[in-house]
């Protein structure tokens, strides 16, 4: 591997996605994902926790009704 693929595989690997919050439509760095591409920032996850997950361990996406973790296992 020559030394420029090397260094545009870190510029890659580091660079940062902006992921689009589907509840307030704003931009962040770290979104919540479902599979289906369903994303929810932090903030609005906090303030719609209460219909979106029943045992603080997993969420319900709803859009597609997948269970997906919080990581928190």
């Amino acid at each position: 591997m020559t030394e420029a693929t090397q260094q545009s595989r870190k510029e890659k690997r580091r660079s940062k996605k902006i992921h689009l919050c589907h509840c307030c439509g704003r931009e962040f760095q770290f979104c919540w994902n479902c599979r289906c591409g369903f994303s929810i920032c932090q903030e609005c996850m906090y303030e719609n926790e209460w219909g979106m997950t029943c045992n603080g361990i997993t969420w319900e996406c709803p859009d597609c009704s997948a269970q997906n973790g919080f990581g928190n296992q």
